[in-house]
């Protein structure tokens, strides 16, 4: 039906507070305690088993055919504490990389992905102006270690998007009001990534450093209230440019002046939500006069904004990964159509000229999803929550095939999804 260049990287994601479980030292382990922070009142103090059954996975992840796996490293687990590195955790995750590299498979890691050490958090977090520094002392500690294991690196996964749900949304520590604050945070998170992407270079001349977004597209409730088409569109492009664009504010006021975004980053990593219905919210300023309506229709998969959000990263100038696509859903074949629709996209953006270099599916597993506990799957492979057993869903056999081939075909669809083969794909043979 359709195939990929030679090379296309394939995997899937998983996150080291999300998946690894027993993450002790970090503000959101702190953060879970507190009843109904955590909407089916789960913690990640299991979580998907992952830190002891990493080898297991990483097997299960090679017999489904993935080249390329997206991993974070729990900041809290190697760093404890302000003064302390905590050598076991530098090795395990040494063995880590170790094991994927043995598999064949291409390691992508982030430094960070939202849990923070709570020492970090007590100091004031991103807020705190050594805040950069203290970033770029961890980032310089694992790359001492672990620099030749990795080509690919992510220094902070989806900043935006973590500052979003933290101080706009408000269901992510430290939900704070002080929106002052969270441009300070964005501001020290863009200079933290600017300090890592040097330490990243130096430690290894051939790394691609990437920055990953959260894409975002918002509809307006009222289509013909003005208010709400204005929020619409201002939240859509907040969410998708507004790291980068913070990125180069901090170029341009530092000593080597403007430059193109491509002097700070090598690849832009991609993940796209679906999309969403929002209002104008005159009485609530302190979410930005809007008001997302997710208890009344969730995020859905959206391919016009999905390609659309493609074409406007283009414009950059930077190869892409997608890193952060994936589907809650507890019906896999709705799963299949997610994959199927999504890889139908960037093989148009492909054929467009637009420069995509793998696509990476969140997640391998079901993993502990931040404020929504266990009650959301996005995983390839259902964990069963009492046992932790890993069961392959059907879905993680159409993607193996696609990874397989390097593409997708005619005989998986009629198998996994015949609807979406009978009338949902529009590419050729």
């Amino acid at each position: 039906m359709f195939s990929f260049p030679e090379g296309f990287l394939w995997g899937a994601s998983l996150s080291a507070h999300q998946a690894a479980g027993g993450n002790f030292a970090s503000d959101w382990w702190r953060w879970e305690q507190r009843p109904g922070r955590i909407r089916d009142g789960a913690t990640s103090a299991r979580a998907a088993g992952h830190f002891e059954q990493f080898e297991r996975d990483f097997a299960l992840a090679g017999a489904l055919g993935h080249n390329a796996h997206l991993l974070s490293i729990a900041w809290s687990r190697v760093q404890p504490a302000a003064d302390r590195f905590d050598d076991a955790a530098l090795a395990h995750y040494g063995r880590v990389l170790d094991t994927l590299v043995g598999a064949g498979i291409e390691p992508v890691c982030a430094l960070h992905c939202v849990a923070t050490p709570a020492w970090f958090a007590q100091q004031g977090g991103w807020t705190n102006p050594r805040s950069p520094g203290l970033f770029a002392q961890y980032a310089r500690r694992i790359l001492a270690d672990h620099a030749g294991k990795c080509r690919w690196w992510i220094p902070i996964y989806e900043p935006l998007h973590g500052l979003n749900m933290a101080y706009v949304e408000r269901v992510w520590p430290p939900a704070s009001r002080n929106l002052c604050r969270a441009v300070r945070a964005l501001r020290n998170m863009a200079r933290a990534h600017l300090a890592a992407y040097g330490a990243i270079h130096e430690a290894r001349a051939d790394a691609l450093v990437g920055v990953a977004i959260r894409g975002r597209r918002f509809r307006p409730e009222d289509p013909d209230n003005a208010w709400d088409l204005r929020v619409a569109r201002r939240e859509t492009h907040r969410c998708c440019h507004g790291f980068l664009r913070a990125v180069r504010k901090i170029c341009a006021s530092s000593r080597t002046g403007a430059g193109p975004i491509s002097s700070v980053a090598d690849f832009l990593g991609v993940g796209y939500c679906g999309i969403e219905t929002i209002r104008f919210a005159p009485l609530k300023p302190f979410a930005l006069f809007a008001e997302v309506l997710h208890e009344k229709q969730g995020a859905t998969p959206d391919a016009e904004g999905f390609r659309a959000l493609l074409d406007e990263l283009a414009a950059y100038g930077l190869p892409m990964l997608i890193t952060g696509n994936g589907i809650a859903t507890g019906n896999d074949a709705a799963r299949c159509e997610y994959i199927l629709g999504d890889l139908a996209v960037v093989q148009g953006a492909l054929g467009a000229g637009v420069d995509v270099r793998g696509y990476i599916y969140r997640s391998l597993l079901d993993q502990f999803e931040w404020h929504e506990g266990y009650r959301t799957r996005f995983g390839l492979v259902h964990v069963d929550r009492e046992t932790l057993a890993r069961t392959p869903n059907p879905s993680a056999y159409l993607y193996k095939d696609i990874c397989e081939h390097g593409g997708v075909r005619r005989g998986a669809v009629a198998k996994f999804c015949p609807e979406w083969g009978n009338g949902k794909n529009s590419s050729g043979d």
